[in-house]
């Protein structure tokens, strides 16, 4: 079949088309004729070595398709079915989402919202199940209580902001570094303008001021690091007494002073909660009795995206999936600021 391999880790001159051995669906898997694929900030850090593998692998961990087979003890799933997958690593693999097949455990696939495109439908699922741990399994958010949003423009700070729309959180604070992203977070995400704070050139201090004026005058009972760095702090300082801070941006020796311990520290003084979120740790150290959260999460997000009352990422279509694509769209993740999903078509 028709690939996109990884040959070596470091920069994008090491993406190459080649031909590649077409999987088969084993014991509870399904076989999926890829139509499109997304592209992920996940995958040029995959890229760059960050994850560790076997060399050479398959990038990718968005697809949407058409079930071409599936393996012994799969219900619910049959040759011929539209779907959109999450492709999860397993051991030293990249996701193998860069390919004309792809072969994944049932518990990762859910059928394509009716009313989606195959385009559409392949920018959903590691965002919004992301999303979903964040706001729904982490925050816990009830009616009527505030949030703050740092990254509400990216892939997941889109649906989050949707999924807290929905569950009625009230204030939705956010933030942005353009009017551009200024713009689609009002029009496409319905937060209102005087509840974007503009970030540029904004110390912490001056951040902290405006967003809790925003919040009329309160601290935010949930705060969202989708960003990671100067975000989490600010994340850290602005979270309400008994509230709670999630953050999805892992980092490395993240400089946050006196982060849990000290009784001087963000969470101690406020009594507040830190829930981190990595959507593939359950798959990486947990094994399958835990793969059945990810099918409940697809069922309500499939749910709720055929009710209208959440809506697929904005996508932007680069092409035909090939080296030269993906590379163009691991280019932008790694510049920032891209809004929504990149997307590529991989066959009719």
């Amino acid at each position: 079949m028709r690939a996109v391999l990884l040959k070596a880790f470091g920069g994008t001159e090491n993406l190459e088309d080649r031909d590649w051995p077409e999987p088969e669906a084993g014991e509870g898997e399904v076989k999926i004729r890829t139509r499109t694929i997304s592209v992920n900030p996940t995958d040029y850090k995959a890229r760059s070595g960050a994850s560790g593998g076997a060399l050479p692998m398959l990038l990718g961990r968005d697809a949407a398709g058409i079930v071409e087979a599936v393996g012994g003890g799969v219900a619910g799933f049959a040759p011929g079915d539209e779907v959109m997958t999450y492709l999860p690593r397993f051991g030293d693999s990249g996701g193998e989402g860069y390919a004309e097949f792809v072969k994944v455990p049932a518990e990762f696939v859910a059928k394509k919202p009716a009313g989606l495109s195959f385009a559409e439908a392949a920018a959903v699922p590691l965002v919004s199940l992301t999303a979903y741990e964040c706001v729904v399994m982490k925050s816990r958010l009830r009616a009527g209580e505030s949030a703050f949003v740092a990254g509400g423009s990216g892939g997941v700070g889109t649906m989050a902001i949707q999924m807290l729309r929905h569950i009625g959180a009230d204030p939705i604070v956010t933030m942005a570094g353009s009017d551009r992203s200024a713009a689609y977070i009002h029009e496409r995400l319905g937060v209102p303008e005087g509840n974007i704070v503009r970030y540029a050139g904004r110390t912490l201090d001056e951040l902290e001021d405006q967003i809790v004026r925003v919040n009329g005058g309160g601290l935010p009972r949930a705060a969202f690091d989708l960003v990671g760095g100067e975000m989490k702090k600010l994340c850290l300082r602005v979270v309400d007494y008994w509230g709670h801070v999630v953050s999805c941006a892992p980092e490395p020796g993240a400089p946050i002073d006196e982060f849990f311990h000290s009784m001087k520290g963000p969470l101690f003084t406020k009594s507040a909660s830190f829930h981190s979120v990595f959507l593939r740790s359950p798959v990486r150290g947990g094994g399958r009795p835990y793969w059945g959260t990810y099918r409940e999460a697809f069922d309500v997000i499939r749910g709720w995206l055929e009710a209208g009352d959440i809506a697929p990422p904005m996508t932007e279509d680069l092409g035909p999936m090939t080296a030269e694509s993906i590379s163009e769209a691991h280019r932008r993740l790694e510049a920032g600021h891209t809004r929504g999903k990149l997307v590529l078509s991989v066959g009719e």
